[in-house]
């Protein structure tokens, strides 16, 4: 999976939590991520998405609208404009320790997130340049983003490198008159966020800096390689400002270093098999960071053209990764208390083995002579849904965070349904 410059930061780090974060449970840097390149072909996409963990008592619904619009003009100028959202509703744990579930709360929340880009083309580059907004409730982001792509070798290679910056503000309860980290007390709401003169709440401030290098490679007509790595550094605030840990009797606001260093390294491959009109694709990507997490995340599918207008793919994904460093689930922290002065009860800085299985299904309809209002190339409509499942990995799995949405058969679904056109 590409890295992502509109999932850069850990927006949604209140109660509406980052659906494609909850829903994935992707891996660190699946959703960190830098830019990617904006499309070069011109075309209108719009797509909708549901994303469901139905859980008992905490369960997360989440739905994510999207249009995009992308253009050549002449030879030398392009631009690209998006627009998401995410409407999100459920329930999670407040607290965490070892009543977590029976202190879930509800919360909705509505992510509204725009973005502009414009490409500059010579002959063998591609320079852009490009920036958001996206806010909600208790959360504002800005980013701007820089990046050049570069063919190489009669085409047959072709080297990228995208930075992103994100200036980001986080609502936090007002905790300046606590004297001990122990008096940390959460956020209660998002109704006093961003409110000047309020003495309940503070903004704090984080700010990334994300950068990617991808190297893609022809090496043979049937086989395309790709590597890269990509990096990033946070500093400010990170924790959730209204979840709490419970740390012996006392339920304290979450506490994590407001520091942290990622990189990711990936290998992919995709091999063509003409006789049959088929494709086999293998992704491969190991993380670590400052936090002393590691992971792992392998990925295989299949495209096949069912017909001449038809394309199934299916795909399986694998990710597994250990706790951060400070992480202990909630058994832990009644008996023997935080490691240090940092404290979480983030599911995705614990111990944990997901996989996820999908299918997606597209029709292309090309036009014959402009048959389609007399400047549509092509109709394309897609739907998807990927199924997903969540293993704690941790000592005592039924004190882990979230583990109340782990008990179905099913423990996370995402379906979507996408149209557009080329023009």
């Amino acid at each position: 999976m590409q890295l992502d410059a509109r999932t850069t930061s850990p927006r949604r780090r209140g109660r509406a939590r980052s659906w494609l974060r909850s829903a994935a449970l992707l891996g660190p840097l699946a959703t960190l991520c830098g830019p990617t390149p904006a499309q070069g072909d011109d075309q209108v996409r719009a797509a909708v998405t549901y994303f469901a963990e139905p859980a008992p008592n905490t369960g997360l619904n989440v739905v994510h609208p999207q249009v995009n619009y992308s253009q050549d003009f002449g030879e030398h100028f392009g631009l690209g404009v998006g627009y998401d959202a995410d409407v999100v509703s459920g329930a999670t744990p407040q607290v965490f320790g070892v009543d977590a579930v029976t202190a879930a709360t509800k919360f909705d929340d509505v992510r509204h997130n725009g973005t502009l880009g414009l490409r500059f083309l010579t002959e063998f580059a591609t320079l852009r340049v490009g920036g958001g907004f996206a806010g909600e409730s208790d959360y504002r982001s800005g980013t701007v983003n820089a990046g050049i792509t570069t063919d190489l070798f009669n085409r047959n290679s072709q080297l990228a490198l995208d930075y992103t910056h994100n200036f980001d503000r986080v609502c936090d309860a007002n905790n300046a008159v606590a004297e001990e980290l122990l008096e940390l007390r959460a956020l209660d709401s998002s109704d006093r966020c961003f409110e000047k003169g309020s003495d309940l709440t503070a903004t704090r401030k984080l700010a990334i800096d994300s950068m990617q290098l991808t190297w893609t490679q022809v090496a043979t007509p049937w086989l395309l390689l790709q590597f890269g790595a990509t990096g990033q550094v946070l500093r400010g605030f990170q924790a959730n400002p209204y979840r709490q840990v419970l740390l012996g009797e006392r339920a304290v606001q979450e506490h994590m270093p407001e520091v942290r260093n990622r990189l990711a390294l990936f290998a992919r491959g995709k091999f063509a098999l003409k006789p049959i009109r088929g494709a086999i694709e293998l992704d491969v990507r190991g993380y670590l960071d400052s936090w002393s997490m590691r992971a792992l995340t392998t990925e295989l599918a299949w495209d096949q053209y069912i017909a001449r207008p038809i394309v199934l793919r299916v795909r399986a994904r694998w990710h597994l990764q250990d706790s951060a460093l400070f992480y202990r689930d909630g058994n832990d922290y009644a008996s023997s208390g935080p490691v240090g002065s940092f404290w979480t009860g983030d599911r995705e800085l614990s111990a944990l083995l997901n996989s996820t299985y999908g299918v997606k299904a597209s029709y292309i309809i090309r036009a014959r002579g402009k048959q389609f209002l007399r400047f549509i190339d092509a109709f394309v409509v897609s739907a998807k849904a990927d199924m997903l499942f969540y293993r704690s990995l941790t000592e005592n799995p039924e004190f882990s965070p979230n583990y109340d949405r782990t008990k179905g058969l099913l423990d996370a679904v995402v379906v979507q349904a996408q149209a557009g056109f080329d023009f």
